[in-house]
C-alpha cells in the first residue's frame, strides 16, 4: 500500500457511494452487467461520471462512441457502461458504503478521543450501515435460495433480528411466498424508511417491521408480543451476533436467549463476519483489516469460526448448510435441531 492508494482511494470511495446514491450501479448491473447509465444534466453527476471513467470503472458506451465516430448520435459521451474492473466495484459497493459513510463518524472521533481511552463509542450513520449490509447480503443470491428452499418445505414465520432496511426479508418474500415475515431493528429511522417503502410496494402486511432492541433478555421486550413469539419458527440474524456476543456473555448465551423467546423455533440462520488470520493487512482478505480495526476501536470482540461451531453444538444445533457469502470472512450457517 503506497501513499497514492491511500489518498486517491478515499476519493474513489466517495465517488462509488455517490454513484450508488444516483442509482447508477443498479442500472449498470442490469442486463447481466450490460446496462447503460446516462449522466443527468448537472455539474455534479457529470463530475462523478468523469471521475469514475478516470478511475477505470466506467467507460463510454461503445454504441454511442461508434455513432459519434460515424457522424451520428449526440457525440456527447454521456452514456456509460461498466468496465471489467467496474463490475467488481459495483458488486462490492455495500462494503464501500459501510466504510465510507456508515462507520466514518467513529473513525472521525479518533481526533477528539483521550489518548488513554480504552475504546470509542460506536458512532454510525444507521441508514448507510443498514443499506450497506443489505447490499452485502444480496451479493450472493444463492444464500437466499438456500434459506427459501427450507422455508418452502417447512413454512411458518421467519423473523430477521436486526433486519436493517428489511432487504433480506423482501428477497425471501419473492422466493418463499407462503412464509410469514417479520423484522426488528434498533434504528427507528431505518424502520420508518423501510416501512414507507414496503407500503409503496404493497408488502406492508406481508412484511411486518418493528422498532426495538434484539438483545436477549427475559421478560421479552415490548415489541415481541405473545402471538409473534408463538408464531416464529425461523429466526435469522446477519452481521449482529458477534456484537451481541461480545456484550452479553458469548455466542451461546445470545442464541440460548433467542431460543427462549421463541418456543416453537425450528431453525436459525446466522450470517456473520469471522475473525481473520494474519497479522499484516496484506495477509488478510480485503475489508478484513478495516472490519477488525473498527471493532477494536469500539471494543467489540470478533470470533473465530471454531467458536461459532462450538457454541452451536453445545446448544444442540446442527449445521444443515454452510455458505460463504462471496467473501472469505463472511459465512452463513443454517442451523436445525
Amino acid at each position: 500500500m503506497n501513499l497514492h492508494s491511500v489518498l486517491e482511494g478515499y476519493t474513489a470511495a466517495q465517488m462509488v457511494v455517490a454513484a450508488d446514491d444516483f442509482g447508477w450501479w443498479t442500472k449498470l448491473e442490469g442486463a447481466n452487467g450490460a446496462g447503460v447509465v446516462v449522466a443527468e444534466d448537472g455539474a455534479l453527476p457529470q463530475t462523478v461520471a468523469r471521475a469514475l471513467v478516470r478511475a477505470g470503472w466506467l467507460e463510454p458506451d461503445p454504441d454511442e462512441v461508434a455513432q459519434a465516430e460515424a457522424g451520428a448520435g449526440s457525440g456527447t459521451g454521456a452514456r456509460f457502461r461498466l468496465s471489467d474492473e467496474g463490475r467488481e466495484v459495483a458488486h462490492n459497493r455495500g462494503f464501500v458504503r459501510v466504510v465510507a459513510r456508515g462507520w466514518m463518524p467513529t473513525f472521525h472521533a479518533l481526533d477528539e478521543a483521550p489518548v488513554h481511552a480504552p475504546m470509542l463509542p460506536a458512532q454510525t450513520q444507521p441508514e448507510d450501515v443498514a443499506r450497506g449490509c443489505t447490499d452485502i447480503a444480496r451479493r450472493c443470491p444463492e444464500t437466499f435460495r438456500v434459506i427459501a428452499e427450507r422455508l418452502r418445505a417447512d413454512p411458518g414465520t421467519t423473523i430477521d433480528l436486526g433486519c436493517d432496511d428489511s432487504g433480506r426479508l423482501l428477497e425471501l418474500a419473492k422466493l418463499a411466498p407462503d412464509e410469514r415475515l417479520a423484522g426488528v431493528d434498533l434504528s427507528a429511522s431505518v424502520i420508518r424508511q423501510a416501512t414507507r417503502r414496503n407500503e409503496k410496494l404493497g408488502l406492508a402486511q406481508r412484511v411486518q417491521l418493528f422498532h426495538g432492541d434484539v438483545t436477549p433478555r427475559m421478560p421479552p421486550p415490548q415489541w415481541l408480543g405473545a402471538r409473534l413469539r408463538e408464531q416464529v419458527t425461523t429466526a435469522m440474524s446477519f452481521f449482529l451476533l458477534h456484537q451481541l456476543a461480545s456484550d452479553g456473555g458469548g455466542i451461546g448465551a445470545v442464541l440460548e436467549g433467542w431460543s427462549a423467546w421463541f418456543p416453537n423455533l425450528r431453525r436459525l440462520v446466522i450470517g456473520d463476519g469471522l475473525l481473520s488470520p494474519g497479522s499484516r493487512w496484506d495477509e488478510q482478505p480485503w475489508f478484513a483489516p478495516t472490519y477488525e480495526l473498527y471493532h477494536e476501536l469500539t471494543g467489540v470482540r470478533l470470533w473465530a469460526e471454531e467458536e461459532y461451531r462450538e457454541a452451536f453444538a453445545s446448544l444442540g444445533w446442527t449445521i444443515a448448510e454452510r455458505c460463504d457469502v462471496d467473501h472469505p470472512m463472511l459465512v452463513m450457517y443454517v442451523l436445525e435441531r
